[in-house]
């Protein structure tokens, strides 16, 4: 070697030693300056994914998630290698061997990048699996050198603390694919409806084509680009070895082929269910845990319990709506040619059903030819057009149908429901066996039912109005409205503790009460406006006596009626004023449907509810209703949080050694339980049963007569509030409570007569019928102590076995008719000649309130 090769080998050397050392120091000072305000990467080492919260029915089956991120949690050990493969071979093929940054991929961006500047385009990336998480987790999308170097050093501190499966793991399970699903599991059930184990490696390469730009390449959105970038992922697979080159050629054959989207025809049964769940849930844990806190909720839902309460409901709205008439057609073109055009582009109204839209496109004096949605013709005869009358002003009807064109006419788009069977019918042109369609129209009157359990509180079914998507307010639980008379069994409650007994006498005939100074005699009336005189308790129950009911309520005091109204939680603070007696105070059907379900379970208090248990993440118990399945759990403790600040049931702190009813299941620290903290019984028992007793006679004689059609032991009572403006319904069998509430959402009169025996409980009888169906008649339970005595349902004395009037009274001992203490003195002969046994109309109470703004302007019924 000649010595001028050897001294510029020296100075290669040197230079070499000076570079190493100045790109040394210049990474030791990129270390020093860029690392020392790093994010903390505390928060991906302790990730948890956000997942939503899942509403499970009682029957284990799936109901509703609460979301803020669709996300299927799935463990990398359960994500197929295929799927693995797919991301790989688009977002980072050399995931397993780099370190956390790939220097290769990084300069072939660089060269690339050059070019790109030149043209003004934004720069490629080369971001390894691991910078993706670190810039999701701890940075930002800015485009810099700063972020660029910060994510390098996090991903490379990263690397050291978590394993490449848990990278892979939290990457596959956080990302972001489009179409609302983040992971790869959401995905696949969002885009094909099918597990991670079932796709395709067609279906698995269009789902890591997504991660660049979800929306871009999103299939639904723009198909042949998504195709693109999936051939060039399955290309991918088969370059590094992870599919065969056949595999390959033959997923890139295939077309993509989505799920179809779910269908938005159909009504969603349970819609008011859950959202009533939601906003519990909310109320008690708030919105972030329920959106994001992966929580599991069991709720007391009953599938079959609530599509019969849904078909009863529905089919007494629609019959209450056809006895008022004819509102119009859905729609009017100019021409039956226009509005059959125009049938295929016309929204279906929100709750239709099994109903469906269809343009009338001639009529003669049998009828009306019909062209329905569906591409189908049919024929609407006359007589299902008679219902059809002009609906007038408060709810009266126009004159009589006399001819088709008074209903419907050539041009209109109308609801029709297919009959059950076809008829011959004659057109215009032809005879022709045709279907036969009846003319339908969506109710425009509201309510509320609810069905529960009464030995536990549970809430079985909950029906919010005719449709979910139509009004979203819920009726059942919200909706605050006067019950009527459906109050007075609690007001009877209150004279049967206060010894009166099933035959005590009460006046009803005419009487004023003294409202206070300056304002005027209250003066309520009878639903017949006439009066019978002396009558039994039981008696003026039956047949809802109004005059007799205000005349008891001051004999044993507004106080006492109070406390037995808010011991049952009808209402949180009822108002002192007589009216309150006759139901002018304000409830919801929940409310009221439960405190009858506390009669039905002997007096003793129940907590309405429709949330079972809820679980952590991690399976951990954070509620608990119904603590009667927890005997170690009855403590007392003060309320726990705002949500249960009202509440006649108290969370409580778990004692030491707490142990769940749940098999295999533990409680969270913070969990919450409940316990009763009135006194229980709320009723004496036999007191209590004398009340049943009186509401079955409701139901076998009185104004509640057509339940009685069931033909199985049902106890319940109608009310109705002034001006016909609201109709109710509450009853129950010994195992089944159900409540009824029928009127306008702007309180308006139901229509003269419309009363709650006629509205609300034929809705009543027909859930239940269904609901009974296979039930066996079971007798409501006799209290062992009560001394059961054949009386005269009439007059309330001793009657022999073939009096026809008879019925088998439960008295206390020592209040029987004949005793020392007898509190039923007998009439005399002159008051039972106007004492009458005939089936009254309905519960009429017209009755000025001027007491009581809260309670209206009007009388109740």
């Amino acid at each position: 070697m000649t010595r001028l090769a050897q001294i510029l080998a020296r100075i290669v050397f040197v230079a070499m030693i000076v570079a190493a050392v100045g790109v040394g120091g210049a990474a030791g000072w990129l270390v020093v300056r860029y690392g020392r305000n790093l994010p903390n990467h505390e928060e991906l080492l302790s990730y948890v994914p956000p997942t939503g919260t899942k509403v499970y029915a009682a029957d284990g089956s799936f109901m509703a998630e609460f979301a803020s991120e669709h996300r299927i949690v799935t463990p990398i050990a359960q994500i197929p290698p295929l799927v693995i493969h797919a991301f790989l071979a688009a977002e980072d093929r050399g995931f397993f061997s780099h370190g956390g940054v790939n220097p290769f991929s990084i300069m072939r961006a660089a060269i690339a990048d050059i070019v790109r500047f030149r043209r003004g385009e934004r720069p490629l990336g080369a971001s390894t699996i691991t910078q993706q998480l670190v810039r999701h987790f701890m940075l930002t999308n800015a485009v810099s050198v700063s972020r660029k170097i910060k994510e390098a050093l996090l991903s490379y501190r990263i690397e050291h603390y978590l394993s490449k499966d848990r990278i892979l793991e939290i990457y596959l399970n956080e990302i972001y694919l489009g179409d609302g699903a983040y992971g790869v599991a959401a995905a696949a059930d969002a885009y094909f409806h099918k597990p991670l184990d079932q796709l395709t490696p067609a279906e698995a390469a269009l789902l890591a084509a997504l991660p660049k730009a979800p929306h871009s390449y999103n299939p639904l959105r723009d198909p042949a680009a998504a195709k693109v970038r999936r051939d060039w992922v399955l290309t991918g697979m088969a370059e590094m070895g992870w599919l065969s080159a056949a595999e390959a050629k033959a997923a890139i054959a295939e077309p993509i082929r989505l799920a179809p989207p779910p269908g938005a025809a159909g009504t969603d049964a349970d819609a008011y269910f859950v959202e009533a769940v939601r906003r519990e849930l909310i109320a008690r844990f708030g919105q972030k845990r329920v959106y994001q806190g992966g929580l599991v909720v069991h709720t007391s839902y009953n599938p079959a319990d609530q599509a019969m309460a849904e078909r009863a409901f529905r089919g007494g709205l629609a019959a209450y709506d056809r006895r008022h008439g004819w509102r119009g057609p859905v729609a009017h073109y100019p021409t039956a040619g226009a509005a059959a055009a125009a049938l295929s582009g016309t929204a279906d109204p929100p709750g239709i059903g099994d109903w469906q839209l269809a343009a009338v496109v001639a009529i003669d004096r049998g009828g009306a030819e019909i062209l329905t949605k569906y591409g189908d013709r049919g024929r609407i005869p006359f007589n299902q057009l008679l219902w059809a009358r002009h609906t007038a002003a408060d709810q009266r009807l126009g004159p009589p149908v006399r001819r088709v064109a008074d209903v419907v006419r050539p041009g209109d788009i109308v609801l029709v429901e297919r009959l059950p069977a076809a008829v011959g019918s004659r057109s215009l042109h032809r005879m022709a066996a045709v279907p036969v369609y009846g003319l339908r129209q969506i109710p425009n009157v509201g309510g509320g039912m609810v069905v529960m359990d009464p030995n536990s509180g549970h809430v079985l079914a909950l029906v919010g109005g005719w449709d979910f998507r139509q009004s979203q307010f819920d009726r059942g639980t919200q909706a605050m409205r006067q019950p009527g008379s459906a109050i007075k069994p609690f007001v009877y409650l209150t004279a049967m503790e206060d010894n009166f007994t099933p035959s005590s006498i009460v006046e009803d005939t005419p009487i004023e009460i003294d409202q206070g100074p300056g304002l005027p005699k209250w003066r309520p009336v009878n639903y017949e406006d006439t009066f019978v005189g002396p009558t039994t308790l039981r008696q003026a129950l039956v047949h809802s006596r109004n005059l007799a009911t205000a005349r008891l309520a001051t004999m044993i005091g507004l106080p006492a009626i109070a406390r037995t109204v808010e011991q049952f939680g009808i209402m949180d603070k009822m108002p002192l004023y007589y009216s309150m007696a006759l139901g002018a105070g304000d409830t919801t059907v929940l409310r009221l449907t439960t405190a009858y379900a506390m009669l039905d379970n002997g007096g003793h208090w129940l907590r309405s509810s429709l949330i079972d248990l809820v679980q952590d993440r991690n399976g951990r118990i954070l509620y608990q209703s119904g603590a009667n399945y927890c005997v170690t759990c009855y403590i007392a403790a003060g309320p726990r949080s705002a949500a249960d600040a009202g509440s006649s049931y108290q969370a409580s702190p778990l004692p030491p050694g707490t142990v769940s009813y749940l098999p295999g299941a533990s409680y969270a620290p913070d969990a919450m339980l409940y316990r009763p903290n009135k006194a229980d019984p709320l009723a004496d028992p036999i007191a209590d049963y004398q009340i049943i007793s009186m509401m079955e006679g409701v139901v076998q004689h009185g104004t509640g007569t057509a339940v009685a059609a069931v033909g199985k032991p049902l106890a319940g009572k109608t009310g109705t509030s002034s001006n016909w403006n609201d109709a109710w319904f509450v009853g129950f069998s010994p195992n089944l409570a159900a409540g009824v509430f029928v009127g306008f959402d702007e309180p308006r009169t139901l229509g003269n007569g419309e009363a709650g025996g006629q509205v609300a409980a034929p809705i009543f009888r027909d859930f239940m019928q269904q609901a009974l169906s296979n039930v066996p008649a079971t007798p409501f339970p006799v209290p062992p102590d009560a001394v059961i005595v054949r009386v005269d349902r009439i007059s309330g004395q001793p009657a022999t076995a073939d009096d026809p009037n008879t019925v088998l009274e439960a008295f206390r001992p020592g209040t029987e008719p004949g005793s020392d203490t007898d509190a039923a003195a007998p009439p005399s002969d002159d008051e039972m000649a106007t004492t009458t046994d005939a089936t009254s109309g309905d519960d009429a109470v017209p009755i000025p309130v001027q007491a009581e703004p809260a309670a209206g302007t009007g009388g109740l019924y």
